[in-house]
């Protein structure tokens, strides 16, 4: 067969991969000047490693991503390290990663603690994500954790990050936030770029194209047998004219994009903390990641590389700033997070924005998102909407990839 992939994220490069494996002819489309999609690296000309425009990392039970790794013969430059993480409340940083941290923190009453441990502790055993879906996250919650903790821990989160939509939000997407956080996260020497890489070179070796720079505007259905479409959803949808009883439901996802200030400083903005998750609505950003608290800032020139992360929805006015503008509205919080932070001590800032980076999982969301398998036997949609109950990342693009080149190979005419 002679198959287009659509979009050069991890989805679309590990399709190519896979369907190249079984002697498949492949043409890859990616309209930007680089592959990696959400996952893309830069580089500054004085660091060694590339840098992701949006926050990454790997959880240590992310096999489909890191068997890929090891495939790619990149398993040497897997690093392991446990970095700190915690939230932002009533104006202290309470460190929240662990056991003995709930235990002494203290906000909740014993009570309180009692029922957020029982709650993380059924989220974390139970493999039936099905019935949550029929939930919301916000009466689940509260239900077996109890109200003070939703009203602490989670509906600050949930506010920053869905805003009007918070409410209706199914409980098994918090299922999977839970569920699948580990102690420990995983990087890669390099960045990710590392592997996007090694994964472009494995098409190029088995004879596939990669078109970087290309938009498709609509499928050149004379040259190709089948088209897998990794973009996201809206785009998709312009490209071939499907049933509206297919497409209805699929436009109908809500979506947020996501965006990225990163400061690249002399001075350290978070002490010790990698992620701070921030609690306090008052705050214009929902996350910040101190990158170099988890990897060493020799990599990035001795710099410290800090990300101040929101997920807006469409028309939000921060969409329309650019980093100068951003850096203003943020600086007097950032200030307020750590006093002693001047604009002197800043290098250069980054911005960066990942167009429907998340879908809203509302309640009954399986019964909404995209199959692999459209009404048109040689179209194939596969991306983030895709892969509920799970939240959006790396590992999941990959098996999302995995499992629509397993689709495509098992369809008729293969």
């Amino acid at each position: 067969m002679n198959i287009a992939i659509i979009g050069g994220g991890f989805t679309g490069l590990t399709a190519a991969y896979e369907l190249l494996k079984h002697g498949h002819e492949v043409t890859l489309f990616e309209k930007e000047l680089y592959l990696g999609g959400l996952a893309h690296g830069f580089k500054q000309k004085n660091w060694n490693w590339h840098l992701e425009g949006a926050y990454h990392h790997l959880f240590t039970n992310d096999h489909a991503i890191i068997n890929l790794i090891k495939e790619l013969g990149l398993e040497g430059k897997l690093i392991i390290k446990r970095p700190i993480t915690a939230s932002y409340i009533n104006g202290h940083i309470y460190e929240l990663d662990s056991p003995m941290n709930l235990l002494t923190f203290p906000l909740l009453s014993p009570v309180d603690k009692m029922r957020t441990a029982g709650l993380l502790a059924f989220l974390k055993l139970n493999p039936f994500w099905q019935p949550l879906e029929n939930i919301t996250a916000e009466h689940f919650f509260q239900t077996i954790g109890g109200e003070q903790a939703w009203n602490i821990l989670w509906e600050p989160l949930m506010q920053g990050k869905f805003g009007a939509l918070s409410e209706t939000v199914a409980a098994s997407w918090l299922w999977a936030r839970i569920k699948k956080r580990t102690p420990s996260l995983c990087y890669i020497e390099g960045g990710f770029q590392t592997v996007v890489t090694a994964l472009g070179k494995a098409i190029k070796k088995n004879h596939g194209e990669i078109l970087i720079n290309t938009s498709v505007k609509s499928l050149p259905v004379n040259k190709f047998d089948k088209f897998l479409l990794t973009i996201p959803t809206p785009i998709a949808m312009r490209l071939v004219n499907l049933p509206t009883s297919y497409t209805k439901p699929l436009l109908e996802i809500p979506h947020l994009h996501a965006q990225t200030l990163i400061l690249e400083t002399k001075k350290p903005i978070l002490k010790d903390t990698y992620w701070l998750n921030m609690n306090d609505r008052s705050f214009p950003f929902l996350a910040v990641v101190a990158h170099t608290n988890f990897m060493d800032k020799k990599h990035y020139a001795g710099h410290h590389l800090t990300y101040f992360g929101n997920y807006l929805p469409p028309g939000h006015p921060y969409l329309s700033m650019n980093k100068n503008q951003l850096l203003k509205v943020f600086l007097p919080f950032i200030q307020h997070l750590n006093p002693s932070f001047h604009l002197s001590d800043l290098y250069i800032c980054h911005l960066f924005i990942g167009y429907f980076a998340q879908p809203v999982h509302q309640l009954h969301y399986s019964k909404r998102a995209p199959t692999i398998k459209t009404p048109i036997s040689n179209v194939y949609v596969a991306n983030l909407d895709s892969i509920y109950p799970w939240d959006r990342g790396t590992n999941y693009a990959v098996e999302l990839g995995q499992k629509a080149a397993k689709k495509i190979l098992s369809s008729k005419g293969s």
